[in-house]
């Protein structure tokens, strides 16, 4: 978009429609042809440095609220089942248990902010919060993820063939590669550390006291966040530019083109089929790009044939909370589940 004029910012961003994606870029994700193009980053024994997005609001900073994470106080779900955050969160199994923080790489981070100062500059935008909720995922998290996915088609789709059922499934959510060396050339774009899902909400809406306040404070979007199994719309509604052909919802089309231009403002690519889904420099980057070669790969580590996971910031917070709620040893690990672990 360019250099944006903050004192005209909130208008312009709500104004400008999301430009088409081309035929020949929507055949080649069908394809998966990202999966081809060169990294030039190395997977070492050792993890890429990650930061973690906050859980709280601060002026000038994004902040985080992870989606799949199920909550250690059940009784705020409110029917006592922890449930996550999204279509795909509420009908995953209560056992998957991701981290109740979220990751990326340092210098997303940092466009992440950017995105929040642009926000907080403009009276227009003043009173919305960017939200990232969810980054980083562990290669066992994207497989879960894609396996629950997976099953639903097939309910859904009685007698298709194997081969459509995984490339309807990968549109939504990326197959995790089946060997070591897959994920070092094409490893999932959640798994580089450099895809972010995002939404805006209201300020006045935010309580971090609450572990479910973000469904309610997201502004409307024309969809539910990881929409994919809505009984008439399926998918479909939540490809990016969805409420640009659809002039009756006005406030859920200027809506999406503001987090759009927001986004692409500081420097990300939109995954099309998503319009929550946000790249820097990996292969989804590259490919809209039209990149020959991508910055970000697997952000874990590699170590005599086993995946190495940094999981110490979550190892921190779950002594943290084992420290501040008395828990005994063997009540901790009762519950080291509820942090990833």
């Amino acid at each position: 978009m360019g250099t944006l004029d903050h004192e005209q910012l909130g208008e312009k961003l709500r104004e400008k429609s999301i430009p088409e994606v081309g035929d020949a870029l929507l055949n080649s994700f069908g394809r998966r042809d990202w999966k081809a193009i060169p990294v030039a980053e190395t997977v070492t024994e050792t993890p890429k440095p990650l930061q973690v997005v906050p859980n709280t609001p601060s002026v000038g900073h994004a902040m985080a609220w992870p989606a799949y994470y199920k909550t250690v106080s059940e009784e705020n779900t409110g029917n006592g089942v922890p449930t996550g955050f999204g279509e795909l969160a509420e009908n995953i199994p209560n056992q998957l248990q991701t981290s109740p923080l979220v990751k990326v790489r340092p210098e997303v981070v940092l466009m992440l902010d950017r995105g929040q100062q642009i926000l907080d500059s403009s009276p227009e935008t003043a009173h919305l919060q960017l939200v990232v909720v969810d980054g980083y995922r562990t290669i066992e998290v994207q497989r879960r993820l894609f396996e629950e996915y997976r099953a639903y088609l097939v309910k859904e789709n009685p007698g298709m063939s194997d081969e459509k059922l995984d490339n309807l499934a990968q549109q939504m959510v990326s197959m995790p590669p089946e060997n070591l060396e897959k994920l070092r050339i094409c490893p999932p774009p959640h798994s580089t550390g450099g895809a972010v899902d995002v939404i805006l909400v209201e300020k006045s809406k935010i309580d971090i006291t609450s572990d479910y306040w973000v469904k309610g404070a997201m502004i409307n979007f024309g969809a539910y966040f990881d929409e994919m199994m809505h009984p008439v719309y399926k998918d479909v509604r939540s490809f990016t530019r969805f409420d640009e052909k659809v002039p009756e919802d006005v406030e859920a089309r200027k809506n999406r083109r503001l987090l759009y231009n927001l986004m692409v403002s500081v420097g990300f690519t939109n995954y099309p089929f998503e319009f929550w889904h946000y790249d820097s420099v990996n292969q989804f980057y590259a490919l809209v790009k039209g990149l020959n070669i991508a910055k970000f790969g697997f952000a874990g580590g590699l170590e005599n044939g086993k995946i190495v996971e940094d999981l110490r910031a979550e190892e921190m917070a779950f002594r943290a909370y084992q420290t501040i709620q008395g828990l005994t040893s063997e009540a901790a690990e009762r519950i080291r589940h509820h942090f990833g672990l």
